[in-house]
């Protein structure tokens, strides 16, 4: 099993270099989407970049609750954004293995536009929407060496942290600057 690298690591913030489709990057791959399912074959996250197991290399898988599948990306490139941000209404809580129990709701763009490559080597530009769009954006900015924690300070949004009462429920509270 893969080990998730979490912050303070500072292979977080470096920017993750392109790959070529080979039998080490679909090895790599395979490593991504085993770290993401449990032993029953569940989803236990929805995305997870190549730099967040070590390897700062130009890959993510996203799950895509729709499809019931992981869609992988070798040397994405976002190509377009659309103006269009979401709204408090369809904002989930963003999270990210890399900063355990770490819950915001911050804006994305609605749409976007991916140029990537598939497993099967195929060159693809997809417009992607909904959890997707902001899956894939979240983890593109890992390749970048950005954390979200970087969009909630640029957008001034609030932090939260999981925590548990005494009675075991899960509850979030505001982390104050």
């Amino acid at each position: 099993m893969a080990k998730i690298i979490t912050i303070p690591n500072p292979i977080l913030r470096e920017k993750s270099k392109p790959v070529v489709l080979d039998k080490k990057t679909l090895d790599l791959i395979k490593t991504l989407k085993k770290a993401l399912t449990d032993e029953k074959g569940g989803v236990k996250a929805v995305g997870l970049a190549a730099v967040q197991i070590g390897a700062p290399k130009r890959v993510f898988v996203a799950y895509a609750e729709k499809n019931k599948k992981f869609l992988t990306f070798i040397n994405p490139e976002i190509v377009w954004f659309s103006k269009r941000l979401t709204s408090k209404k369809d904002q989930k809580y963003e999270g990210c293995l890399s900063l355990p129990n770490k819950w915001t709701q911050i804006k994305r763009a609605k749409e976007i536009k991916v140029k990537y490559q598939t497993e099967t080597g195929q060159i693809q530009t997809r417009k992607f929407s909904g959890p997707i769009a902001i899956i894939a954006q979240h983890e593109y900015d890992h390749l970048e060496g950005i954390l979200f924690t970087d969009r909630v300070m640029e957008q001034k949004a609030k932090l939260y942290e999981l925590k548990k009462d005494e009675e075991g429920k899960e509850y979030l509270e505001e982390i104050k600057p």
